[in-house]
């Protein structure tokens, strides 16, 4: 799990002005004409040298077509050197294409011009930790640990360095350092990752962390899923299930909730219950192969021998190379 949680880009509205039909050739990029960002690709192609120009179409191309939007950085920090968000806004698109050589250059260029920016100090061992370069990367992070306001910051550096060097015990350390301190306000995907790291050890710790991942989080099942997930590895479930049923009230939508309760009483060979949790989760998630095949099962094992095959056939057509449910359809139809 990436818990190193990118920036959230700021969306700046296109310009108002008309937009004129393109006259781009066929190998033309058609994201640049979407609605949304045609106004700006129009005025671009009268005011190529426009740095804000430039600035702003990567802004609204980041969260869609990082590598259109870096392009677009990138030009703009050409022609405006001396700006460190264009630098910046470079590197993270860089980040996300996982050009990680590039990221460091352009983090490199905006701190230089921005030397006192904590933040881009942060993003700039992130990206020299995608880039392997730890040494550097943990410099960075000491330098940080000694700010109160970036103290949790470095530590998730600090993890990610230690998980890399497959370190976990020293991962977990830092993890615990930067949390236990930040609290409420500590990076929701470190706390995830905090608790699935003392998960995979058994450890009870873990449903302290991912309570807390909930309570920072309120509308996300993940944290509640991930405690049902503990409970049925500890074999307890009955506490599972309850954990199960209290993500579906979170989020209805989110199959692996069904999917998980129809697995324990699969297991428990509660057929009906099974099958019905299995339902939801089909429903759910129309083209999961696996949900599909549980729910034939059950099916066969209710004796609905033609709903069975069904299922299968749906199985097989929604994942190709699941054997067990070739072998399921080839035995029912004997």
């Amino acid at each position: 799990m990436k818990y190193l949680a990118l920036i959230a880009m700021p969306i700046l509205f296109a310009c108002n002005s008309n937009s004129t039909e393109h006259t781009a050739d066929a190998t033309s990029d058609s994201a640049l004409y979407a609605p949304m960002i045609q106004p700006l690709t129009d005025s671009l192609s009268k005011f190529p040298g426009n740095a804000d120009l430039h600035f702003r179409r990567a802004l609204l191309l980041f969260n869609t077509d990082p590598g259109l939007a870096q392009k677009d950085f990138e030009k703009a920090a050409q022609l405006k050197p001396n700006v460190p968000d264009y630098w910046a806004g470079a590197g993270e698109a860089a980040i996300l294409v996982e050009n990680y050589k590039q990221a460091v250059t352009n983090f490199e260029k905006a701190l230089h011009l921005a030397p006192k920016y904590a933040y881009l100090q942060y993003r700039l061992a992130t990206a020299l930790i995608e880039n392997k370069q730890y040494k550097r990367a943990d410099s960075l992070a000491s330098k940080l640990a000694n700010d109160p306001a970036n103290h949790d910051k470095a530590y998730y550096l600090k993890a990610k360095i230690a998980e890399e060097n497959k370190d976990t015990t020293l991962a977990i350390q830092h993890l615990k350092t930067a949390i236990d301190q930040a609290g409420l306000q500590s990076d929701y995907d470190a706390v995830m990752e905090l608790g699935d790291l003392l998960a995979q050890r058994h450890a009870p710790a873990s449903l302290q962390y991912y309570q807390l991942a909930a309570r920072m989080d309120s509308t996300n099942d993940d944290a509640t899923y991930a405690i049902g997930k503990f409970y049925e590895q500890e074999s307890k479930l009955a506490a599972a299930i309850t954990a199960f049923k209290n993500a579906i009230n979170i989020d209805p939508e989110d199959g692996d909730n069904y999917f998980a309760l129809g697995k324990i009483y699969f297991r428990q060979q509660e057929w009906q219950p099974a099958y019905n949790y299995f339902n939801m989760a089909c429903k759910s998630g129309p083209t999961d192969g696996e949900a599909y095949y549980y729910r034939g099962r059950c099916n066969e094992k209710l004796g609905r021998k033609q709903q069975a095959i069904d299922d299968y056939s749906k199985a097989v057509t929604f994942k190709k190379d699941f054997t067990e449910a070739k072998e399921a359809l080839a035995n029912i139809q004997k």
